[in-house]
């Protein structure tokens, strides 16, 4: 008997990851109108009705019913309808391994006409508790988005990090504070701190300090949309020194107060 295996590719698929972080079924009048700055997560947007568009500087990009869009990591824009909008979104991260986002590298919007029946398929399964509804909307958002990676060409890499960064990563997951410093994360990563700070700004290309801020940030704002936690709590968990401070670096990333970010629960 001989038997070939691909454990390279075993590897690939074991090590990919969908994460839906968001979902809902949105209605909304003229209200609908926002500004998304450098988001880190990918949104889906499946149009069923009305007349939603985006704004990418000056330039205004309708977004037709029946069709789906990809806004991949990191795209800032604004977003308003003139009269309605009804949609189906997905904030999502499709990420390796060490769990670097596949959609890193993308700079730009894309779409496919999907059409309004499968969309309203896709409701179905989104407003269901059934298991097999879960699988199947999980297979059509990997189908949605393996389209669009076939018809822009989207070349998906994963990143090859040194031991002393991964390190690092995983203990900045498991420790995630302002507080955390490099001194204690080159410790843990058993090498000297100008290492791994010339290490982790050349594989990850930004420095340790802007990552841990960002992956504050961004859980941060996981619990402003899903728990009920108060603004100061939020601070202190993650070691700031009060909540104003706190509200200003977020209005930074996000270009809203917590408060405000709360309330209008930005799709």
């Amino acid at each position: 008997m001989i038997i070939n295996t691909n454990y390279t590719m075993l590897d690939n698929i074991n090590d990919i990851q969908l994460r839906l972080i968001e979902c809902g079924h949105a209605k909304s009048k003229e209200e609908w109108v926002g500004n998304i700055v450098s988001p880190p997560y990918t949104r889906l947007y499946y149009i069923v009705a009305g007349d939603p568009y985006i704004m990418l500087g000056d330039t205004r990009i309708p977004l037709e019913v029946g069709f789906c869009y990809l806004i991949p990591t990191g795209f800032s824009f604004r977003y308003a309808c003139e009269t309605s909008m009804e949609q189906l979104f997905f904030h999502v991260n499709l990420t390796d391994y060490n769990g670097t986002d596949l959609f890193r590298s993308c700079k730009n919007i894309m779409q496919y006409k999907l059409g309004t029946e499968k969309i309203a398929d896709l409701i179905r399964y989104s407003e269901s508790e059934n298991l097999y509804d879960g699988l199947m909307l999980r297979q059509e958002i990997y189908s949605t988005i393996l389209t669009m990676v076939d018809k822009y060409r989207v070349n998906l890499e994963s990143v090859c990090f040194s031991r002393c960064v991964l390190l690092a990563i995983e203990y900045i997951k498991t420790h995630l504070s302002l507080q955390l410093g490099i001194g204690e994360l080159a410790a843990s990563a058993f090498v000297s701190e100008s290492t791994l700070a010339k290490k982790f700004k050349s594989e990850v290309g930004m420095t340790i300090g802007s990552y841990i801020d960002d992956a504050i940030l961004f859980e941060a704002e996981q619990l402003l949309l899903k728990s009920d936690l108060t603004i100061l709590q939020i601070s202190e968990r993650f070691g700031f020194c009060d909540q104003f401070y706190f509200s200003r670096r977020f209005k930074m990333k996000y270009g809203e107060t917590p408060q405000k970010y709360r309330k209008l629960r930005l799709i």
